[in-house]
């Protein structure tokens, strides 16, 4: 199965130690390790949405700093 790391989580590999990337990671299915990051829904077997995250953010930060520039006038 590959397992991917939910957004805004990070978890790491208990043979490498390094952190789940999120292209994914494929793990046998009987591994213990990888079935409790399941069930705590520190990973998902869903690819991750990563399209529709960084334009709302952005969006948020341009009125932001408009209204903030606006202010700052002395």
């Amino acid at each position: 199965m590959k397992v991917y790391p939910v957004p805004g989580r990070r978890v790491r590999d208990p043979v490498t130690k390094q952190f789940l990337t999120a292209s994914g990671l494929d793990v046998p299915e009987t591994d213990l390790f990888w079935a409790r990051r399941l069930r705590d829904e520190d990973v998902t077997l869903t690819v991750p949405k990563t399209d529709e995250a960084p334009t709302a953010p952005a969006a948020e930060q341009e009125s932001a700093s408009a209204t903030h520039a606006g202010g700052e006038q002395s």
